[in-house]
């Protein structure tokens, strides 16, 4: 690549990026724009864009056109970073440590408190669709509010929420709690495909069983557009180490 394919690229990286900006201001994500430019250091850190860790919480799992909440911003600003990201209704791959992963790749994360719990309690209280109120309980597991997901997640099932939907975040549930054995239980009553195979990848990494296989699975069967394929494809990679 020559300088100015290099130059073309930053170019098209920040224009993008601003559009991106400006589309999370208007969905109230985050505050509005004022200004294209920020003082030098300002920002020290790049975070993670709201809508595209919405859009992979969420549409390629089952609800394309929900909303994200008000507090989505928020939450994706500051939940926990873990380094075994379950493919779940409400988890997106951008939450990945990868420091954490890379140093210890099989140590168990621990809980670091609840994002935004009353703006997020609030917007899942007002979920009427059972399938929503999975997703809704998603979000709250999340921000780190297993009770309260739990408890919207009882909801749905009363109300008929989808199965598969179901069994991904019971099994993400126990998983969070240490519950291999009823993480594995929920997760293969899931249909073949990328998320059976990521989550059970993660089982079998985390219990000393062969998961390269799995994960590789995982991501062939997700476009490559898709962060959950590429999370994929770095599990493939880790495991096998």
């Amino acid at each position: 690549m020559n300088h100015d394919e290099a130059m073309h690229l930053a170019g098209r990286g920040l224009a993008e990026a601003l559009q991106a900006q400006t589309q999370e201001a208007n969905a109230g994500l985050i505050p509005p724009v004022r200004d294209a430019l920020e003082p030098h250091d300002a920002n020290p850190g790049v975070g993670t864009p709201p809508l595209e860790a919405w859009e992979a919480a969420s549409e390629r799992l089952g609800w394309a056109g929900m909303a994200p909440p008000a507090a989505w911003g928020t939450l994706v600003l500051e939940a926990a970073r873990v380094p075994h990201v379950v493919c779940a209704p409400g988890d997106y791959p951008q939450r990945l440590d990868v420091t954490a992963l890379l140093k210890a790749p099989t140590a168990r994360e621990e809980s670091n408190g609840v994002v935004s719990a009353g703006l997020l309690e609030s917007w899942a209280g007002q979920q009427k669709q059972p399938n929503n109120m999975v997703l809704a309980a998603g979000v709250l597991r999340v921000a780190g509010n297993r009770q309260a997901a739990a408890q919207m997640l009882q909801r749905a099932i009363a109300d008929g929420a989808h199965s598969d939907h179901v069994a991904a975040l019971q099994g993400a549930l126990a998983f969070d709690a240490g519950d291999m054995k009823k993480a594995h239980a929920c997760w293969t009553l899931l249909p073949e495909g990328p998320t059976r195979w990521h989550n059970l990848g993660l089982l079998a990494w985390l219990t000393g069983e062969p998961a390269r296989e799995l994960f590789t699975k995982a991501r062939s069967g997700i476009d490559e557009r898709d962060p959950w394929h590429h999370l994929a494809a770095l599990y493939a990679d880790v495991a096998s180490v």
